[in-house]
């Protein structure tokens, strides 16, 4: 049993040696063999300092002044609520349920920003801004004139 493998190193010996010369002459004589982690690493730059670039600091930043204007929108649609609810009030059932679903749309849009990539992280963005101005669009709407 050792024998063979002994034999079937030493047959395999001639064969790696001539596909790493092979290698060399592929790539015009730079040898491609050397051990990557004697390499030294390539320098690291910080990209987070960009304009434009993503981080998990915009996110966070965005988030909380998402959910700053929300909790004022908030306080306008239970506004509008207790308007609807009253006799004779202006604000009809059905652009109150409107506005809630926008609302909820809202909370999963939101949910959206913790899973952002920098690849779409504009698109969440814009998404996340174009349903607030929406929802806000819809309370100034319904409001009683």
């Amino acid at each position: 049993m050792r024998l063979l493998a002994l034999t079937a190193l030493v047959l395999m010996l001639p064969i790696s040696l001539g596909c790493r010369k092979q290698q060399s002459s592929e790539t015009a004589g730079v040898d491609t063999t050397q051990d990557l982690a004697a390499a030294p690493a390539p320098a690291v730059t910080d990209t987070a300092t960009t304009p434009g670039d993503f981080s998990f600091d915009q996110r966070q930043e965005f988030a909380g002044s998402i959910r700053q204007q929300l909790s004022d929108l908030d306080r306008q649609i239970r506004d509008l609520a207790s308007q609807a609810k009253s006799k004779g009030g202006a604000v009809s059932d059905r652009a109150l349920a409107n506005i809630r679903t926008s609302r909820r749309t809202i909370d999963r849009s939101l949910a959206r920003v913790d899973a952002a990539t920098s690849a779409n992280w504009e698109q969440v963005k814009e998404g996340v801004n174009r349903a607030v101005e929406n929802l806000s669009e819809s309370i100034e709407a319904a409001q009683p004139k």
